[in-house]
């Protein structure tokens, strides 16, 4: 069945919508746009819709990915334009490309690209946060609190950092972070702040979040898309 990759932005007062409300928002802006989506089958039908990977509520995403299947062959420029006037504000089409039938995004994801940036904590130089970082990042175990209905799980986030870099620019502290994400484990920006906010006096809730990029497992972006970015 044919179907569409599209790449976008989420941002601006889109950082606070769900991913339930997302969905939603793609799915009317089909409908309004006129576009010839495919539906499940059943008692329910749906539209056949699958995103790369859910965005955190306040985060902010660079490009962020959904496949549509369609019922008839797609003009990929058409479709860009259609969604361009019907999506809500804060999330902006990028590129729309025609894609074969393969696996599905959500399948391929396997990390992420952060960037994080907050307030500098008073008194933190650039050799006291290297040392934070060197001594963060040869910690065996690196364990979080997870809440959830049946009690507290313990995760250790450690395997599932694989790279962590920061630096100070005037009063702002910025971090590069490449974290696990996906279906067999994901490793969240603000667990990893969390952490380190006891060891270099952060205030994790003071950074805003971009999420950069999505990557396979062998580290390729899920699609090399040109144009501009907020990152």
């Amino acid at each position: 069945m044919p179907r569409v990759r599209i790449a976008y932005r989420q941002e601006g007062p889109a950082r606070y919508v769900s991913h339930l409300d997302v969905m939603r928002a793609f799915e009317r802006a089909a409908r309004r746009a006129g576009l010839p989506l495919a539906y499940s089958q059943g008692f329910n039908p749906r539209p056949k819709m699958t995103f790369a990977a859910p965005l955190a509520v306040g985060m902010s995403g660079c490009r962020e990915y959904v496949d549509l299947e369609l019922e008839t062959e797609p003009d990929p420029a058409g479709v860009f334009e259609l969604l361009r006037q019907n999506l809500p504000n804060g999330l902006v089409p990028v590129q729309v490309q025609a894609v074969a039938t393969g696996p599905s995004l959500m399948s391929l994801v396997h990390r992420s690209r952060y960037i994080a940036v907050g307030d500098v904590p008073v008194g933190l130089d650039t050799g006291a946060l290297q040392v934070g970082l060197k001594r963060f990042l040869g910690r065996g175990e690196i364990v979080v609190e997870q809440k959830r209905a049946k009690g507290v799980r313990r995760k250790n986030i450690r395997p599932g950092i694989y790279s962590l870099s920061a630096r100070l620019d005037g009063d702002k502290l910025c971090f590069s972070m490449e974290l696990k994400a996906g279906s067999a484990g994901n490793v969240r920006p603000d667990e990893v702040l969390a952490v380190l906010g006891k060891d270099l006096s952060l205030v994790p809730e003071s950074f805003a979040v971009w999420r950069t990029a999505l990557l396979s497992r062998a580290g390729r972006l899920l699609w090399d898309v040109k144009g501009d970015s907020i990152c």
